[in-house]
């Protein structure tokens, strides 16, 4: 196999290799500075691609033990679904005996994507944040919606904390905006990008 010197002075452009054969396309990166929402709209969500990951790292929110969630929208941000999303939560975190995992899910009652400080919420202490990754199954399908959240944060009582939901939303009405907002508060700070993956 030959290896290639990349010229990283001149730049490199087009699609990153994805670790199941596609690739991450970058279609916008947003910075919180004690805003109330961030928004993802249809001029970046469209028929493009079948999957799409939205990225947030070092999330940082004004209320100790909040959380950061999501809702969608099929009409471009006019208006958003608020009810009916499915959930399964599984999170833990180190200050738990060994091996201990929590678990629990609602069938169409919660009013919003759960993202982020869920169960044991973000801290807002000095060196305490949340990262982690939604993804967005196939938002222009004709069938029913299926998201994931995976992420990790420093909890309000300075713990690390992980958390897996598996989250859908039983419509067949297309998707084209998303908005991320804390349940109470502002999102102080982090990073918020959304990325299309090319098959």
């Amino acid at each position: 196999m030959a290896i290639t010197k990349l010229n990283v002075a001149q730049g490199i452009t087009g699609v990153l290799p994805g670790a199941n054969g596609g690739g991450l396309v970058k279609l916008q990166s947003q910075t919180a500075s004690s805003s109330s929402a961030i928004t993802f709209s249809s001029t970046y969500i469209t028929t493009t691609y079948k999957k799409y990951y939205l990225d947030y790292t070092n999330v940082v929110i004004s209320s100790d033990g909040g959380n950061i969630s999501s809702t969608v929208s099929a009409n471009n941000g006019s208006s958003y679904t608020t009810s009916g999303y499915y959930y399964w939560r599984i999170f833990s975190n180190s200050g738990t005996s060994n091996n201990t995992l929590s678990s629990g899910g609602g069938a169409g009652t919660n009013s919003s994507l759960l993202m982020l400080g869920t169960g044991v919420g973000i801290g807002t202490s000095t060196d305490e944040h949340g990262s982690g990754r939604l993804t967005i199954f196939d938002p222009f399908s004709a069938d029913s919606k299926l998201f994931i959240s995976e992420g990790l944060c420093i909890g309000n009582g300075g713990e690390l904390v992980q958390q897996n939901i598996y989250q859908g939303l039983v419509t067949s009405t297309t998707i084209n905006n998303i908005k991320i907002s804390p349940n109470t508060g502002t999102i102080v700070s982090g990073e918020f990008t959304l990325f299309g993956v090319a098959t």
